[in-house]
């Protein structure tokens, strides 16, 4: 009996360790054919746009905006989802929202981008498909049923997939989920899963379409040695143009969002502009691939890349910050290429001696742009190994890219990616505390005892409660608590001061829909992102199962509290002081308390436990065996087997906790 028993689970572990790979397999060739689906909708939006508009005498404004006009209805279709820069806000939910990036993404971003990318618009094609891919990797993991970690993980498959496909460059695909999907935090079993993903798209579209890469890169070489201080030289001015095109990126798309005109008038104009720029610098049309080909081969003059430069810099930043979906990569790569083009004219007469041949100085030119803007130089370095086959790039590369890179984040400590959620206060590089509270859910904290009004409450019996109430905000209830609205002093405050003040009015007439409301799965962290940006001082609470359905308020007072204490956990004060001393109690029925790991947890991993599902706690965080440091605790791995005199520190239900001491 033994030996079938033994047996059942090797067969179980081995199976274990074949679903990842299962998984990031599915993944890779899903993402190779969202890429595919992606490449023929461009195909098809350049005709039904571009080319029709020039049959029809119209050019290229015309294409543009009847591009934008589409655009502007599927932004009614998919309100919020469609128009801008969308690539940040694919980073915001994969790092601060629980690695949930929506499934409709995938027909949302393909659409909406095809379209700006068939009609004309400076856009680039890499952030969408990274983001169709993203999608298609939480798709997957949302059907597998995978935690958030494991979540995270397919989603970068997704994306380096759709990547590695576009440029035919795995290595290149896999430092970009490294460097700027995952802000390179990736475990080396974590890293297999990416590695497979890749590597299956690129096989998958290899068979389709052979191997032929969007960039058609001469053989480089590098005659002397002596030719690096040129290349110095082109780092330099490439990570000052990085650092001012960053800010100028984020500096018009934030003065377009806050013009008092209509965002249907901002999309139209804005188009009609890169439309009347682009009659001028027809190079400067959609992402220009074929023009930086004829740039790294050499076959353009410096003065047509200088000016094709700053046209695709005013391009890029209108069309992106006007509305226009799409990507950055694409500026950047064409940006980049006609900089390096122009800079080889100039070194050829100052250092003539010095200056390699044509197109090699567009070449290394691309890649450390994108690494001085992205922050991501393995990613520009293995894209251009990969795109030259060749060793001799490599010095030139790294020199470079190093200084762009160097002088880039001394002026713009933030990438082109992340300058605009940090101006809005969102940190993807989140600090210890931070990352605690956003384990500990809303049920913890809000008050469950509140002064609510009934919705046919009429005006003076309003007035009696405020008066009595120390609270600003009254939720307004019908029947069986169910939650009408919300009514706030502030309105009351407005509405007393009016001449003509009607006391029939009831409670359901005074009150405005709730701007927010939040469940008790939630997590902290994300409450209090969400309250910031409303700028609210109390949300209710619902019930996930009937969002209706009342169940208490959190007020701003409250979390700040739930922070404070988490601040302490890993602060001055230690852990196990705290522990002993203050015995904390997040509310009525939850606590924190610290255990050493039962006998039956050691040797499996907290992913294998899943003490959220079985038990309903959360584990805070771990004080390995053998740190001696009291505060030597560190956030959970939820890969990593546990030890015999582990600590773990557990939030929960005290059945909850009590249930999981006795496992």
């Amino acid at each position: 009996m033994a030996q079938p028993l033994r047996l059942r689970e090797v067969l179980q572990r081995e199976t274990e360790r074949a679903w990842p790979v299962t998984l990031a397999v599915v993944t890779g060739i899903l993402g190779a054919v969202g890429n595919i689906v992606f490449r023929e909708a461009i195909i098809g939006c350049k005709w039904l746009f571009r080319d029709q508009a020039e049959r029809l005498g119209g050019g290229i404004p015309l294409a543009l905006v009847a591009g934008g006009l589409v655009l502007l209805v599927l932004d009614r279709l998919f309100p919020g989802e469609v128009l801008g820069y969308g690539f940040p806000r694919f980073l915001e939910m994969l790092h601060l929202q629980g690695a949930r990036v929506k499934r409709r993404w995938m027909v949302v971003k393909t659409l909406g981008s095809a379209v700006s990318l068939g009609a004309g618009a400076a856009v680039g094609r890499e952030g969408p498909i990274a983001q169709i891919g993203g999608s298609i990797g939480s798709a997957v993991a949302q059907l597998a049923r995978l935690s958030s970690e494991q979540r995270k993980i397919l989603i970068a498959c997704g994306a380096a997939a759709g990547i590695a496909t576009t440029f035919n460059a795995p290595l290149g695909a896999l430092m970009f989920a490294h460097e700027i999907v995952l802000l390179g935090e990736v475990r080396l079993v974590n890293f297999t899963q990416i590695v497979i993903a890749t590597t299956t798209a690129v096989i998958v579209a290899r068979g389709l379409f052979g191997s032929l890469p969007v960039f058609v890169v001469p053989g480089f070489s590098l005659e002397s040695y002596w030719e690096c201080f040129t290349y110095a030289a082109l780092g330099v001015l490439l990570g000052l143009l990085a650092a001012a095109y960053t800010r100028l990126f984020h500096a018009v798309a934030g003065y377009l969002r806050r013009l008092a005109w209509p965002r249907a008038a901002v999309l139209l104009v804005g188009l009609a502009l890169v439309g009347a720029l682009d009659v001028f610098v027809p190079g400067n049309i959609s992402d220009g691939y074929g023009v930086v080909n004829d740039a790294l081969a050499g076959n353009l003059s410096w003065r047509l890349m200088a000016v094709l430069a700053l046209a695709k810099i005013a391009g890029s930043t209108l069309s992106l910050g006007c509305g226009a979906p799409g990507g950055v990569f694409g500026p950047i790569f064409f940006i980049g290429a006609m900089t390096g083009g122009s800079f080889r004219a100039l070194s050829t007469v100052l250092l003539p001696g010095l200056t390699g041949p044509r197109g090699s100085y567009a070449l290394v030119g691309l890649g450390a742009f994108l690494a001085a803007t992205t922050h991501a130089p393995l990613t520009a370095i293995f894209l251009l190994f990969e795109m030259t086959q060749s060793y001799a790039v490599a010095i030139p590369a790294l020199i470079t890219t190093i200084l762009s890179l160097m002088i880039a984040t001394r002026l713009e400590p933030e990438s082109i990616d992340t300058l605009g959620l940090t101006a809005e206060g969102k940190s993807l590089h989140a600090p210890a505390d931070r990352v605690v509270l956003e384990r500990i859910p809303v049920a913890t904290v809000y008050r469950r005892e509140f002064d609510a009004i009934r919705e046919n409450q009429p005006l003076p019996d309003i007035l009696r409660l405020v008066r009595q109430s120390r609270s600003a905000t009254f939720p307004v209830v019908g029947g069986a608590d169910e939650l009408v609205g919300i009514l706030s002093f502030a309105a009351l405050r407005t509405l007393v001061l009016e001449e003509k003040l009607d006391p029939q009015l009831e409670a359901r007439d005074l009150c405005d829909p709730p701007a927010l409301t939040l469940t008790p799965d939630d997590g902290l962290g994300e409450a209090f992102r969400r309250m910031e940006a409303e700028g609210l001082e109390d949300v209710p609470v619902v019930d996930p199962a009937n969002r209706r359905r009342l169940l208490g308020i959190l007020s701003r007072a409250d979390l700040i509290a739930a922070y404070n204490r988490t601040v302490a956990t890993l602060g001055a004060t230690s852990i196990p002081d705290w522990l002993k001393t203050v015995e904390p109690q997040w509310a009525d029925r939850y606590r924190v308390m610290s255990v050493e790991v039962p006998q039956r947890w050691v040797g499996r991993t907290l992913r294998e436990i899943d003490c959220r599902a079985r038990y309903g706690v959360a584990v805070l965080v771990v004080h390995p065996r053998g740190q001696q440091d009291e505060r030597g605790y560190e956030l959970p791995d939820p890969d990593r087997p546990l030890e015999p005199g582990d600590v773990l520190v557990l939030a929960g239900t005290a059945e909850g906790l009590r249930l999981a001491r006795a496992a």
